[in-house]
């Protein structure tokens, strides 16, 4: 193969990563892991937040921090700090295959790093990780950095290339704590294949490597064992979760991928038949991969958080070295038959793929209809991260957000009065529930506040509700001769909208249709807003008697000529246009004026 030839192919395949890691990569909401690097990085204080609230690193937290500060804090930009790494990741995986096999000639054919770039790049863990704003893909290619310089280091030992180890495996730890298992590795290749000088330098570094980390690892890392591990999502430790990681990492064509993964282990060299021997480059690759997998199986029976599939990426580009060297070993005509079909199936199917909740939905359901001042009082375990994201970045008012989770957590020392002095500041309160538990519900009813509307989104059944929480006037605006009873209203110039709320102390047999309207100073109508309450939501005849019910109604049109309108009010049936009268027997009622400019 021309060099040219290969790097055409080479291009192509990073092509392919970026396409696949970067396509549909804001579809899906943040999810809860994602809410908490963005309640980390919003601390002024990250050291602190993690060391008190988080089983992680700062290295990660930081790096995103300063990335959101020159790319801002959307969704794609945070998500495309994954992505990017993960693409560097496929690039880099060709120098640490290069490396790592040039010990054994028959796997330093040119098609062996190209193979491994392309396993990468279709790997779906490392295509969905790239998608998530969490630390994997940044620690996956720390860990290969660490690889690359290590080997390099033990063919040339100078003080330039222990520095270039040395910096990539302190970052990995100070990024994530599994990163320690390369380290591991390097240190058994290092116990086993290297000789005298080399062999006692290379542990001298691994241990200054370790003493490096060593501060955060006692100052921190210790104390964060107390800390609240967040959502169980490891599996238990038993041989069907082995298994099943093992099928995640090799996709649903997990039998041939195996197989291909064993024949990597081995040499199938033309008239010599089957070849095996411990060599260092097959012990990397096997250890790294079953030293992972091994450890993280033991550890989680302590620690119940180990063993979940995110959290062994680093196994990745193991695996796809592996899977390079076994289709190395198959002749020329069938590789690439085989390699045809793999990628043609690994860009064709997704085998890793879960809905995430849509907390951007949510949080839109209620942030369309806010106003400045209102509060959004969170009860959604660890979903009130998230929300609170997508409430902070979607709201262009001031909306105070409180989480009924962090007042329990954090301050359960003022809990719940301090939270009641907050409720009692807000008229409005938007609360945010998917929990069992219900306390929110009594401390809104302690403040007087009443529910006047129900937003809910749906999640595979489930449904995420939105309450809307009022507190009203004791003197209702208007009354109707049909019992309705306009209990509130608020007149907003800048969104040309007009809330109402109404009630009824009787059941209504009929829908009728609330109207809104705008007359200029000649008292002709110049915008109106027509529709059954909650814009056509809650139609009159399914209201329960004394219930109320919150009916906002956007104006059109919303561009009106600079001056004062009278906003009014009507009811009518719209089967035949005939208007309820007020209880003063008007036809319909002025609530207020709307002032345009000026």
């Amino acid at each position: 193969m021309s060099k040219s030839a290969h790097i055409a192919i080479l291009t192509v395949i990073l092509l392919l990563a970026a396409g696949t890691r970067i396509l549909h990569i804001t579809q899906q909401s943040l999810w809860i892991d994602e809410g908490i690097t963005y309640f980390n990085i919003q601390s002024p204080d990250l050291i602190r937040t993690l060391a008190q609230t988080d089983v992680h690193p700062p290295l990660y937290f930081a790096l995103l921090k300063g990335w959101i500060g020159l790319a801002g804090g959307s969704v794609l930009s945070m998500r495309m700090f994954s992505a990017l790494f993960s693409i560097l990741a496929v690039a880099l995986v060709v120098p640490l295959a290069k490396i790592i096999n040039r010990e054994q000639p028959w796997f330093r054919h040119p098609s062996v790093p190209i193979l491994a770039a392309l396993m990468l790049m279709l790997s779906d863990p490392d295509v969905v990780l790239a998608q998530d704003v969490r630390m994997y893909t940044l620690r996956t290619v720390l860990v290969i950095l660490s690889m690359i310089s290590y080997l390099r280091w033990t063919r040339r030992m100078t003080a330039w290339r222990a520095v270039l180890w040395i910096l990539p495996s302190v970052a990995m730890l100070y990024t994530q704590y599994q990163s320690g298992y390369i380290l591991v590795v390097q240190g058994l290749h290092a116990l086993l294949f290297l000789r005298g000088k080399v062999r006692r330098n290379a542990v001298a570094i691994l241990f200054l490597i370790g003493a490096l980390f060593l501060p955060w690892a006692l100052g921190v890392a210790v104390d964060q064992r107390n800390n609240d591990f967040g959502i169980q999502a490891a599996l238990p430790s038993n041989w069907t979760t082995m298994t099943q990681i093992l099928q995640k990492y090799l996709s649903s064509q997990w039998g041939l991928m195996f197989a291909l993964l064993l024949l990597g282990t081995v040499m199938l060299v033309p008239g010599r038949g089957l070849r095996w021997r411990p060599s260092g480059p097959t012990f990397i690759l096997v250890t790294w991969l079953a030293f992972t997998l091994i450890i993280s199986f033991i550890l989680n029976l302590a620690y119940p958080v180990v063993l979940a599939p995110h959290r062994l990426l680093l196994i990745s580009p193991a695996i796809a070295l592996l899977i390079a060297r076994g289709l190395r070993n198959i002749r020329s005509p069938e590789r690439l038959v085989l390699v045809g079909a793999i990628a043609v199936f690994g860009l064709a199917v997704v085998d890793d793929y879960y809905p995430k909740e849509p907390w951007d939905q949510m949080a839109a359901s209620a942030t369309q209809y806010s106003l400045p001042g209102d509060m959004a009082l969170l009860e959604l375990y660890r979903g009130d991260n998230p929300v609170t994201y997508y409430l902070d970045w979607n709201t262009d008012h001031t909306l105070e957000v409180e989480s009924l989770r962090k007042w329990r957590e954090y301050t359960p020392e003022d809990y719940p009065q301090g939270l009641i002095d907050i409720l009692n500041q807000h008229d409005t309160v938007w609360f945010f529930h998917w929990s069992p538990d219900l306390t929110g519900f009594d401390l809104l009813a302690q403040t007087g506040h009443v529910q006047t509307a129900l937003l809910t989104t749906d999640h595979i059944g489930n449904a995420l509700n939105v309450y809307r929480y009022d507190r009203l006037p004791e003197t209702p605006v208007i009354t109707y001769e049909n019992d309705m009873t306009l209990r509130n209203d608020l007149v907003d110039a800048a969104d040309m909208r007009v809330d109402l709320w109404w009630s009824s102390p009787e059941p209504l047999s009929f829908d009728y249709t609330t109207s809104v309207f705008l007359l200029d100073a000649s008292g002709q109508l110049v915008a109106q807003s027509d529709s059954f309450p909650f814009e056509n939501r809650r139609p009159t005849s399914g209201w329960q008697p004394g219930e109320v019910v919150y009916d906002p109604h956007a104006l059109t049109p919303k561009e009106l000529p600079p001056g004062e309108y009278t906003v009014a009010v009507q009811i009518y049936t719209y089967q035949d246009g005939v208007r309820v009268l007020t209880d003063d027997g008007e036809q319909w009622a002025t609530i207020g004026t709307l002032t345009v400019g000026g």
